[in-house]
């Protein structure tokens, strides 16, 4: 009787045990659901965010690159005025020492050797021309100066102004990186094993000895982790553990995930980077019909997402500079190359538009050349004309 009694308490402990083991886990299945929709809602304002920041980041761009050129035609004129006003004051000069005599000795200049008085009004009527000559060339000496210091005050105003822009920019950078990588945190902790899956696929792929081959990488290395990832489901399941399994097949979800994007739309073109197109894709190179659009664009230009997705690469690559392959969804994917600094990395979600690096410092006095954008887009292994969607 007694031992009934202690099984029987046995067993009522067993049960308070597992329901309070049932009640954490729900708790905390609540707490992640709840943490996960906040990080999400928190992750969707951040990218309006960085959008509307990218937006007033480009405007600042093309108003410094329209002052740029309008600094630059100033300078030009200012040389061309410059040099003209050189060459009059040189003509000019060559008579200043006969008017400083005549200013200063008028009586012995004038009368320097004997001549009959008809040479003497003929000499005085020449010198009058003279000096109507050499007045007038005065005055537009006096003239041009006037203008070009006009012109140098202009530039220097103009040249303060694009200061001024410069430090706005850096500014507008440096929040949109703090505001990327904040963005990037929260998806991160959101969904750490597909960032995982991400990171390993974009180590794969900087082994790749081309771009064709980085890609082939990625997809394996993905296609892999979605396998080992469902054979723990299933093995969860025949173990009849159903939190192992639900928890693993989330994560197969939010590994599928980035193949599950909107895709493209030639509804909302949109250039990445702001600048004059070198290249465009199939044109005659070299090395044959081009893979892609070539971009041309201001020193530290910034670079947009042309599609909403997933960075599948975000790192060096071969002779490329830093280099970003997006997956939008629906087998597309653009691969971006030639920045000098990367905003996000493998495994983050972006909006388009958002700004996702920046294009390498540059003067015209530079012996390396002018950097260019890299833009190529792929459907599967296959690249297309991007120009309907930029």
């Amino acid at each position: 009787m007694q031992q009934a009694k202690e099984a029987q308490q046995r067993l009522q402990a067993q049960k308070q045990q597992a329901a309070s083991q049932l009640k954490n886990l729900q708790q905390q299945k609540d707490s992640a659901v709840k943490r996960a929709a906040d990080d999400r809602k928190k992750a969707d304002q951040l990218n309006r965010d960085m959008l509307k920041a990218t937006q007033a980041l480009q405007l600042t761009e093309t108003k410094s690159a329209q002052l740029t050129e309008q600094i630059d035609q100033l300078k030009k004129q200012a040389d061309a005025l410059n040099q003209k006003l050189q060459e009059e004051s040189k003509q000019f000069s060559k008579f200043l020492p006969v008017i400083e005599r005549l200013s200063l000795y008028p009586t012995d200049t004038l009368l320097a050797a004997p001549i009959n008085s008809s040479r003497s009004t003929i000499g005085l009527s020449v010198i009058k021309g003279i000096s109507a000559q050499l007045e007038q060339k005065a005055q537009v000496i006096k003239q041009h100066k006037v203008e070009l210091d006009a012109l140098q005050a202009k530039l220097a105003d103009q040249t303060s102004k694009l200061e001024a822009l410069h430090k706005d920019q850096t500014q507008q950078r440096d929040d949109l990186a703090k505001a990327t990588k904040e963005a990037r945190a929260i998806q991160q902790r959101s969904a750490s094993t597909a960032f995982k899956v991400s990171q390993d696929a974009a180590k794969a792929a900087a082994k790749a000895s081309s771009i064709n081959d980085a890609i082939r990488q990625i997809t394996a290395s993905r296609q892999a982790a979605e396998r080992r990832l469902q054979a723990e489901a299933l093995a969860a399941e025949r173990a009849r553990n159903q939190v192992k399994a639900e928890s693993t097949k989330k994560e197969i979800r939010s590994v599928t995930q980035s193949n599950d994007g909107p895709g493209l739309s030639s509804n909302s073109k949109g250039a990445p980077v702001a600048g004059r197109i070198v290249s465009l894709w199939g044109s005659s190179t070299d090395a044959g019909p081009a893979q892609g659009t070539t971009y041309a664009p201001q020193s530290m230009a910034s670079v947009r997402a042309p599609c909403s997705g997933q960075i599948e690469f975000a790192s060096s690559f071969r002779g490329y500079g830093q280099m970003v392959i997006l997956n939008c969804g629906k087998s597309y994917r653009f691969v971006l190359a030639g920045m000098g600094e990367l905003n996000v990395g493998a495994g983050q979600s972006v909006s388009k538009g958002v700004m996702i690096g920046r294009m390498p410092a540059w003067s015209g006095n530079s012996t390396t050349g002018r950097p260019t954008l890299f833009v190529q887009l792929r459907r599967g292994e296959r690249t297309i004309n991007p120009s309907p969607f930029l």
